[in-house]
């Protein structure tokens, strides 16, 4: 019992002590990124958002995030003119290193002038969402990020988005409601 004991208040001391070293490695908990990727491929497409860790357990940690998805107005063949413009927000959870998985949401007007099926114009509100899977690559080695204000990072996702309500649906030639895309993404971002 008394062997029991002591073993019990080694492994509590020892948690406490571990727990203390991971909480005492400052980290930057605050970021920026934006996608660098869409406005060239497949273009005309901008986002970008502000990231906050919540909270980090060794490799493991989770990131929420609001932000912006602009695409101004282009000319689509099936639908017309297409514009929207969404609030996004969501959750990250690092698995492993920075091996993640993020829930994605995206809220905001969608607009179809001139539509490609009868002419009409429509304005909508969008609710999408989306799930992706990526890696997070820290371009600073890590004795170098705990002494810098900024640190950069290049990240890379896959994963599908799906449009799950629209207020206001406008039709698209050949087209039997939604269905959900694919996805890729490559971040630039700054923690500090």
């Amino acid at each position: 019992m008394k062997k029991a004991m002591t073993l019990g208040a080694f492994l509590i001391a020892l948690s406490f002590q571990l727990h203390a070293q991971v909480d005492a490695v400052p980290s930057k908990k605050w970021g920026v990124e934006v996608n660098v990727l869409w406005p060239v491929f497949p273009g005309n497409m901008y986002k970008g958002q502000v990231t906050y860790e919540t909270w980090r357990k060794k490799d493991l940690a989770g990131d929420v995030f609001v932000g912006y998805h602009i695409r101004p107005f282009e000319f689509r063949e099936k639908e017309g003119d297409f514009a929207n413009y969404a609030l996004t927000f969501g959750y990250r959870q690092y698995v492993w290193k920075g091996l993640h998985l993020e829930f994605y949401n995206a809220f905001g007007p969608g607009f179809n002038r001139n539509n490609a099926v009868n002419g009409n114009d429509y304005t909508s509100w969008d609710y999408e969402v989306g799930l992706l899977t990526g890696y997070r690559w820290d371009l600073m080695k890590p004795e170098k990020r705990a002494n810098a204000r900024f640190h950069p990072y290049l990240s890379v996702q896959h994963g599908f988005y799906y449009v799950a309500a629209k207020s206001n649906p406008h039709p698209i030639a050949d087209a039997n409601g939604e269905r959900a895309v694919y996805v890729g993404i490559l971040n630039f971002g700054l923690r500090f």
